[in-house]
C-alpha cells in the first residue's frame, strides 16, 4: 500500500502542478475580483495539499495493501453506473438536458437498483425537473436543449 500511495501522490503532486502553471497563464485576479485562472489555480493548491498529506501519510504507514475490490463487493452497480455515466455524457448534447437526465434516472433506478416502474417514474421526472429548475431559471446557467426544453 506504502508503494501505491507514494506513487498517487506524486501524480497528484505533478498535476497540482501542473494546474498552477496553467492558471497562472489566465488572469488570476484578486480575492475580491477573480479572474479567469483564480478557481484552477485554488482547485491546484488544495490538490497539492492533499497531495503532500497523501504522501506524508505513506511515509508514515507500513500497513498491509487492501485490496481495491473486497471479495464481497457488488461490481455489476459500479461498472454500469459508469458505462451509464459515460453514456449520459456522449448523448446530453443531442438529447437536451431534461431528455437525457429524465432516461439516466430512469435507467439506473430501474436496471441497476431494480425499483418499480412507478418510484422509477415518480422519481426520475421529479429529480429531473428539479435540478433543470435549480440550473435554468435560478441560476441561470446555459443547459443543452432537447425537445423537452423546446416546450417549456
Amino acid at each position: 500500500m506504502r508503494k501505491y500511495d507514494i506513487l498517487s501522490g506524486l501524480f497528484l503532486l505533478v498535476l497540482a502542478v501542473a494546474i498552477c502553471i496553467g492558471s497562472s497563464l489566465l488572469q488570476v485576479g484578486t480575492l475580491t475580483a477573480p479572474g479567469a485562472g483564480f478557481f484552477p489555480l485554488v482547485c491546484g493548491l488544495v490538490l497539492a495539499a492533499f497531495a503532500v498529506l497523501i504522501l506524508v501519510q505513506a511515509r508514515k504507514s507500513s500497513r498491509e495493501p487492501i485490496r481495491f475490490w473486497s471479495d464481497g463487493a457488488n461490481r455489476k452497480p459500479i461498472l454500469l453506473i459508469s458505462l451509464f455515466i459515460l453514456l449520459y455524457a456522449l448523448v446530453l448534447e443531442r438529447l437536451g438536458f431534461l431528455g437525457t437526465t429524465i432516461l439516466f434516472f430512469v435507467v439506473i433506478s430501474r436496471f441497476v437498483f431494480a425499483h418499480r416502474w412507478a418510484t422509477t417514474s415518480f422519481f426520475a421526472v421529479v429529480a429531473s425537473f428539479a435540478t433543470y429548475f435549480v440550473f435554468r431559471i435560478l441560476l441561470h446557467a446555459p443547459l443543452p436543449q432537447g425537445v423537452l426544453e423546446r416546450i417549456f
